[in-house]
This record gives structure tokens, C-alpha cells and sequence, in this order.
């Protein structure tokens, strides 16, 4: 027998939020949305224009307003807060007394977060709390009156994986968003001028808003399901990582399209898993004098990208859409699984089938 489900979101993703770095939580929430039937609450940050009301958002611990609560379902009702920023969570508290009346209530945080800054006025609201990393997750285990878990990042492939089975990846090497100074460098010189017969694209804005992040993540799948190669890097310098190093959604976006890897792999705790299988990171060479003739031979073994390429999709068809993460998810909260969810899970796997077979691979 399995109870009524009613998920709702609490999203720092507003529609009116262009900024390209929430794009992070755009397929997790469409599939939330669409497979799991969920409700979508989103909070307006206040703001503070005076003394006096700087003095009450404190005072009640929330900067943020909800306009229309949501009337709660039959069944079980969870609260899922899904945000970039620990300060997001204490958004929840603009429910009022509405709080208390959901069954479970849950956060999940898509970026790099200091655990020490987390609101302690939201231990007694918060059931649990998943994070992109483990040892975040064993850092609020350890510190705080809260229980982790660590949930990784994951893609929407459904609706952006693409194998590029059967269309030409015209572009030789892509490099987006945050990128390696020394290696862009390297790079742009050496196949963006004028006589070269390779397209090496990149970002050319410093900005960090969209006009619309639907269009952009269409985009972005589109141009990664033309690409051979994606770069990627770990992020252990970043300061919002603290020399932490979680696997970040570019290589979900890349082995979703199809893409080989190359960078520098990720070495977090619990991250080896996510990623053994053969050639799922390819490691860039330490010295820059033999950056272009590893991506010459690499590009020239069209056989290896080929089969790296079919290895990637598949691979995060198996196990890194979004789909999973929530089935995941649902599971530690001891919550029932919605048919749809376990629907389109098999649909993932009937697709990696079709994939394999016809890619002839002996992957299973």
C-alpha cells in the first residue's frame, strides 16, 4: 500500500531569476515539477528599507515573504527548500504556523556551503538536509542538531541528454563558465586564429545573467551534443568549497550530451564512485608545452572519442538524471516513490539499452 504524496517546493530558482548560476537547480525542479506533480512556492526576499523592519526580520529570523501559502493536500506532505545558498533556508520560516502542519521537511543545497553559518533557529523546522558534499554532510552530522545526507548533483536526460548518435560534433572543444586561465590562453591561441581548421569554443562574457535560462539550457545541450570534448576542472580552490572537491554539474551536462571529459577530475569524498568508469575524466598533462600535442592526439583518435562518447551517455543514463536523485532522496525520508518517478526510470534504463545496442558496447 502506498500513501498520497504532495511535494512542495520551496525554490530560490524565481522565474524572474536570470542568474546563470541557478541554472544548477532548473532540471531537478522540472522534474520535481512534471514527474513528481509538485507544487512550486516562491519566496520574495524582503527588503530591508528601514531600521525597524531590519530590527523584525531578525527578530523573526526570515528575510523573505510568501504571497500565497499552499493549501496542504491529503496524504503525506513534504517541504522540499531547494536553493544555492545556506541563507535560502531560513526562507521556509515565512510559512508561519503553516510549518508545523507538513508531515516532513526537507533542504537541499546545490552549491558549496559553510556549514558554521547555518541559521541554528532552523534545527527545530528541518528534518534533514541534503548537500552536494560528503564531508559537508558529516561536518552538519557532527556540529549541528541537524541530520545530512550527501545527495550529489545529477542532469535532466530526458529532456537535455542528447548522444549525438549520427551527427557530426563540430565543435572540437568546449570550455564554459568558470575556466583556467593559463589553459584558455593556450588554447584560444592555438586554434581560434584565423588558419586553424579546429573550433575551440568558450565563453566571451563576464557577466553572470541570461536573457532566459530556459533557452539557455536548451542552448547549452544543443551546442555540448555538437562537442567532442568538454573541459573540466575540480573546484577544491574555490573559497565557497573550502578545499572541498564535489563533483559539479558540468560533468553531468557533458556526459549527458555525449561529450569527453578532460581536466582535472574531482577527489571528494564519495565522488570515485560517481565517476569509475573508463575515461569518464580524462587528466589534462601538468605542463602547458604538452597541452596541444595531448588535444592533437586526442582529437585524432576518432575511434576513442567515439567510444568514450557512447560510454558517457550511457553511463549517465544509468545513473546521474535527476530522476534518481530523487527516488534517492525519497528513500532516506522513508517516503513512498511516485509511479510516474519509477516510470521514467525505466525509461532512462530501456534508453541506455537501445543505446548500447546499438552501439554494440559490452559495457553490462
Amino acid at each position: 500500500m502506498t500513501s498520497n504524496l504532495n511535494i512542495y517546493v520551496l525554490s530560490e530558482l524565481h522565474p524572474t531569476n536570470t542568474h546563470v548560476g541557478w541554472t544548477v537547480s532548473f532540471g531537478l525542479e522540472k522534474v520535481l515539477l512534471e514527474t513528481c506533480g509538485a507544487t512550486s512556492i516562491y519566496p520574495i526576499k524582503t527588503k530591508e528599507t528601514h531600521l525597524l523592519h531590519r530590527y523584525q526580520s531578525r527578530l523573526f529570523k526570515s528575510w523573505f515573504t510568501i504571497e500565497e501559502p499552499p493549501v496542504l493536500g491529503d496524504g503525506i506532505n513534504l517541504l522540499l527548500v531547494v536553493g544555492l545558498s545556506q541563507h535560502f533556508m531560513l526562507s521556509m520560516l515565512a510559512l508561519g504556523p503553516l510549518l508545523k502542519q507538513f508531515d516532513l521537511r526537507a533542504g537541499y543545497l546545490l552549491d558549496g556551503i559553510n556549514p558554521a553559518h547555518l541559521d541554528r533557529a532552523l534545527s527545530p523546522h528541518l528534518d534533514h538536509l541534503f548537500v552536494i558534499a560528503a564531508e559537508v554532510a558529516d561536518e552538519i552530522n557532527a556540529t549541528l542538531p541537524i541530520s545530512a545526507s550527501f545527495l550529489p548533483l545529477a542532469a535532466d536526460l530526458l529532456r537535455y541528454g542528447r548522444s549525438g548518435q549520427g551527427v557530426e560534433r563540430s565543435i572540437d572543444i568546449v570550455n564554459y563558465g568558470r575556466t583556467q586561465a593559463d589553459l584558455h590562453r593556450v588554447l584560444q591561441q592555438h586554434y581560434n586564429q584565423g588558419d586553424s581548421q579546429r573550433i575551440y569554443f568558450h565563453t566571451t562574457f563576464a557577466g553572470t545573467e541570461v536573457f532566459d535560462p530556459r533557452e539557455h539550457v536548451m542552448l547549452m545541450s544543443k551546442l555540448l551534443s555538437r562537442s567532442k570534448i568538454n573541459i573540466c576542472f575540480e573546484s577544491s580552490y574555490v573559497p565557497r568549497f573550502r578545499g572541498y572537491s564535489p563533483i559539479l554539474l558540468r560533468w553531468f551536462e557533458g556526459w549527458s550530451c555525449g561529450c569527453a571529459i578532460v581536466g582535472k577530475r574531482p577527489f571528494g569524498k564519495g565522488v570515485a564512485p560517481l565517476l569509475d568508469w573508463e575515461n569518464s575524466t580524462i587528466e589534462l598533462p601538468d605542463h602547458p608545452a604538452d597541452w596541444i600535442p595531448f588535444f592533437e592526439a586526442l582529437l585524432e583518435n576518432k575511434e576513442l572519442l567515439l567510444d568514450i562518447s557512447q560510454r558517457n551517455y550511457c553511463e549517465a543514463l544509468l545513473r546521474h538524471d535527476w530522476r534518481y536523485r530523487l527516488r534517492d532522496l525519497l528513500t532516506t525520508l522513508s517516503l513512498p516513490i511516485p509511479e510516474r518517478l519509477t516510470q521514467e526510470i525505466g525509461w532512462l534504463q530501456a534508453k541506455a539499452d537501445v543505446n548500447l545496442l546499438t552501439a554494440g558496447s559490452k559495457m553490462r
